[in-house]
């Protein structure tokens, strides 16, 4: 017999909404890194807790570990199976500086880079990559021996989908392209990574099996978290309940930090 409406309205009003307790914990964890690091851009701070010796780092990589039996590791790992497979479920989407990014551990930045200068010199020529004024992207390839330029852009942002189709591009050797995709690739700022297809060891996490290291993993926890937040405070969520339900895996996941440091 189907709910009448009354005790289905009931019903709708006794679901959680992590919206809020997400929003809070993210908080005492953004003023706990923002004092600990030292650090006054938040990029920067976002980097001391994945790379440098911190509590959070120290206590959570040996949660992440296979062989870890202890109840932190089974609900630690829970909350990461639970928050890939509802990612995975929905298409959740931001703009980050004008590209449309999906956010999950399918494709996560793990460490965003921002380079002023890449070069390489093979065969005689020399393939430079740099930022100029304004924020542009420079990209030569000069001879070494006579100076002559043999290629010369300059673009916005990167952007290889329009970069690799250059008629001067297609000009360039076999061998002077793989060069110069390899100086350009890597102004990439926001280099993607598949935690669960990238060629490592399984590692098995509740229910699903990851294919990164345990420190990937940790990293990739932090970014797609990060995401999250950004993505509620830039009003690119969507109040849909399968949405909405992304943020509970994402809450117990910041408890954790915080039952890091407290």
């Amino acid at each position: 017999m189907a709910l009448p409406s009354h005790a289905k309205d009931w019903m709708n009003r006794a679901e959680i909404d992590y919206i809020g307790p997400f929003v809070k914990a993210w908080a005492a964890f953004n003023a706990w890194f923002r004092d600990a690091s030292g650090h006054s851009q938040e990029r920067a701070m976002l980097n001391w807790v994945k790379d440098q010796p911190n509590a959070v780092r120290r206590s959570l990589l040996p949660l992440l570990r296979e062989d870890n039996e202890t109840a932190d590791a089974f609900a630690f790992q829970q909350a990461v199976s639970d928050l890939q497979q509802k990612l995975d479920a929905i298409h959740l989407e931001v703009m980050r500086k004008g590209v449309r990014e999906r956010v999950s551990l399918r494709t996560v930045c793990i460490n965003p880079q921002y380079r002023n200068q890449e070069q390489i010199e093979h065969r005689s020529h020399r393939f430079v990559v740099c930022r100029i004024a304004g924020g542009n992207i420079e990209v030569k390839v000069t001879s070494i021996r006579t100076g002559q330029v043999k290629f010369h852009e300059t673009q916005e942002m990167y952007d290889p989908a329009s970069f690799y189709t250059l008629p001067q591009f297609q000009y360039l050797s076999d061998d002077q392209q793989a060069k110069l995709r390899r100086v350009y690739d890597s102004f990439n700022p926001r280099p993607m990574t598949d935690l669960l297809r990238n060629g490592a060891p399984p590692l098995q996490i509740a229910a699903v099996e990851f294919r990164c290291t345990d420190e990937d993993l940790f990293y990739g926890l932090i970014e797609t978290i990060y995401a999250m937040r950004n993505a509620l405070l830039h009003g690119e969520v969507e109040p849909d309940p399968t949405v909405l339900t992304c943020y509970e895996p994402a809450y117990r996941l910041i408890m954790h930090f915080l039952g890091c440091v407290r």
